[in-house]
């Protein structure tokens, strides 16, 4: 009985730590655009840019979030729309229940936004 409560609670920490490396990720990738370093340009482009490719090569689903859930012992939904990460942030930040389609339709567009700007900072300017 008492193995399983340790592993449970390591796997809560582990779970923990995707969580919390989700939400630093996001909201790098959200502001770092607007810095004034070149690193915080590379980070953007290098960080969203593998977000991206990641959802086109698992089917939306996002792999911090998987891992998060595997460590939880919580089952992958149906959908990807019910997995959003964005969502749970959005409802805890500010405590707005926004729809699953317009908290990933927020996602892309600010993350495309802000790859586009990082790039062109890095790029043409």
């Amino acid at each position: 009985m008492e193995a399983a409560s340790a592993t449970d609670w390591l796997n809560n920490r582990i779970a923990d730590f995707f969580y919390l490396l989700h939400v630093a990720i996001t909201f790098f990738c959200a502001l770092a655009w607007l810095g004034p370093y070149e690193w915080m340009w590379w980070g953007v482009f290098i960080l969203y840019g593998a977000t991206e490719i990641l959802w086109l090569l698992r089917n939306n689903y996002c792999i911090l979030t998987d891992l998060e859930g595997h460590f939880r012992g919580i089952p992958r939904p149906d959908s990807h729309l019910d997995q959003n990460f964005i969502r749970r942030l959005i409802q805890l930040i500010v405590g707005l229940d926004v729809q699953p389609e317009n908290a990933r339709k927020l996602t892309r567009v600010w993350g495309r936004i802000g790859w586009l700007v990082a790039t062109a900072r890095l790029f043409l300017l």
